[in-house]
Formats: structure tokens, C-alpha cells, sequence
């Protein structure tokens, strides 16, 4: 019992963290546009900001610990709509990524 209660308060995400990320993943490459995506940093940020409001309803449903996980997902997603070349550099290959 006592485990059990130091498991429940340890603060982790949990996978309301993940089905989030999920979320926003799936709506924002089954957005049409993002078949080939737009040069425009806005027109990427407008489908970015679709897809939270989307998936808002995961969020809200949450622990209020996942708070700043939550808040990890939107930048990392936002930075890689924003300047896909960077988020290239920095995480990894985005054969995809809109040229500037």
C-alpha cells in the first residue's frame, strides 16, 4: 500500500501526455496542406494552432502535473512547423520539411 502511494505521487507523465502528442501529430499531417507543406511560416503555424484547439479536450482532461509536459509537446511541434531546417539540425531528419 505504502508503494503504492509513493508511485501514485511520484510526478511523471502520464499517457494523456502521450495520446496528446498523438493528437496533434495525426491532425496536423492529416491536414491537406501538409502534403506539401507550405512555405509560409504562418500558413504552418494556422494549421499548428488547428490542431491544439483540436486536441484541447486531452489537455483539459488531464493531471495538472502533465502541465508542463504538455506545454514541451506544443513548443516542440510549434518549433518544428516554424523552421522545419533547425528542427532538422537539432533533432534529427525531416526529408519532408519545406525549403525556405
Amino acid at each position: 500500500m505504502i508503494a503504492a502511494m509513493i508511485l501514485a505521487a511520484q510526478v511523471t507523465p502520464s499517457d494523456a501526455v502521450a495520446a496528446y502528442a498523438d493528437c496533434l501529430s495525426s491532425r496536423i499531417n492529416a491536414d491537406p496542406a501538409m502534403i506539401d507543406p507550405p512555405a509560409d511560416v504562418a500558413a504552418r503555424l494556422a494549421i499548428h494552432d488547428a490542431a491544439l484547439k483540436t486536441c484541447a479536450a486531452k489537455r483539459k482532461s488531464s493531471r495538472p502535473e502533465d502541465a508542463a509536459m504538455f506545454d514541451r509537446v506544443d513548443a516542440s511541434t510549434r518549433k518544428v512547423l516554424e523552421d522545419p531546417v533547425a528542427a532538422e539540425q537539432d533533432d534529427g531528419d525531416l526529408a519532408d520539411a519545406p525549403k525556405p
